[in-house]
């Protein structure tokens, strides 16, 4: 609340110093997302609306060192700040990372993570257009801070958060309802890929094996009768998917179902940016809702995704092959864009608990219409 305080006091000098601020020869545009992959993911269509609508402007996204390797390779993206936000608390991090943008010269900032830290940055960073969504889920300090914005889209309950996110690019002139995701594939990864699963010659079904979000997760008991089911009633092969960390729970799963030679274990085997190339030999991908759902879905790969405690009136899978799993409780969703907890409030985990390996069998099977 002080810092908030600090900026109304700050503003005569701050609207003083901007107007004698040399205008930069070219549009600048600043994005900043910052939150996990799948936010990420989703946000794709921000950065081709604005490069349709605007294709001579130079645009930037600002976002943390784990998921820039999403934007390597969008031809929508000029450059790429990496940044954690914890590495900016207190009046001297919010202070550096205000200079930061300054020295950008942007003259139109697109926050799609509304929060205080960027509301000051770019209120003190001198950026003249400064755009951020109104939560539905939004705290005092934050109502004050977004008074520091020229522009605020307010977000509704039951509307795609990639819907608010479009509508608030009214404020720059450009009207789009496209929010269809994009990822792209690099020749390493696509290479890397092919070299990774040659010789298979049955249909692939990648499986998450965790979450960002632990409360999210299937836990290795149930990702193994997974494995196991879908083994006896579909000739395919079974693709572990996660990071390095997600190797020995793998590894587990792989042992539990009896060391079967056509469950392949790529944990850690492939970088977010090489990801895309490995997604997109699936025949289908299953997972709770998560980073690599988005990108699986991106990429037209059909998704069977169970949504957990997740609002999917918020954000979801779109493709037309996507099939959401969920159980109908008083208690869900409990996780929304903007309010996302990470332990169950109420200890039990019902809304993936309740789900059992025979359904997300049987969704895969009518999805890819096979069977023994």
């Amino acid at each position: 609340m002080i810092w908030v305080l600090l900026a109304y006091l700050t503003a005569p000098f701050i609207l003083l110093t901007r107007k004698s601020r040399t205008k930069p020869k070219s549009r600048r545009i600043l994005i900043i997302q910052t939150a996990k992959i799948g936010d990420m993911i989703c946000s794709t269509p921000v950065f081709r609306e604005i490069k349709k609508g605007l294709p001579e402007a130079h645009l930037t996204v600002l976002a943390t060192p784990s998921t820039k390797g999403v934007l390597r390779g969008n031809p929508n993206v000029d450059e790429i700040i990496a940044i954690s936000t914890s590495d900016y608390r207190g009046i001297a991090g919010k202070l550096k990372l205000a200079e930061i943008i300054g020295k950008g010269k942007y003259d139109t900032a697109v926050c799609l993570n509304p929060n205080t830290l960027f509301a000051l940055a770019l209120f003190w960073g001198l950026v003249p257009v400064r755009l951020t969504i109104l939560p539905d889920f939004c705290g005092t300090t934050f109502k004050l801070a977004s008074r520091l914005f020229t522009g605020l889209e307010k977000h509704l309950q039951g509307r795609l958060v990639a819907e608010t996110y479009l509508k608030m690019l009214r404020h720059i002139g450009i009207e789009s309802s496209n929010f269809k995701k994009e990822i792209f594939i690099s020749e390493e990864g696509k290479s890397k890929a092919e070299d990774f699963l040659k010789n298979l010659d049955m249909p692939l079904v990648g499986i998450a094996v965790s979450s960002g979000n632990k409360l999210k997760e299937l836990g290795v008991e149930k990702l193994s009768a997974l494995v196991s089911g879908l083994l006896d009633s579909v000739d395919c092969s079974i693709l572990l998917i996660g990071a390095g960390a997600d190797k020995k729970t793998a590894d587990t799963v792989i042992e539990i179902t009896g060391l079967r030679k056509n469950v392949i274990n790529s944990c850690g085997k492939f970088s977010l940016e090489e990801l895309p190339g490995l997604i997109a030999k699936l025949a289908v991908f299953v997972g709770v809702d998560t980073g690599i759902a988005y990108m699986a879905d991106a990429l037209s790969i059909p998704v069977i995704d169970m949504a957990g405690p997740s609002d999917m009136q918020d954000q979801r899978p779109t493709g037309a092959k996507a099939v959401i799993i969920k159980k109908e409780l008083p208690c869900v969703p409990c996780s929304h864009s903007f309010k996302s907890p990470y332990e169950c409030e109420i200890g039990t985990r019902e809304c993936i608990e309740d789900i059992v390996p025979e359904e997300i069998v049987a969704a895969v099977l009518k999805t890819i219409g096979a069977g023994k």
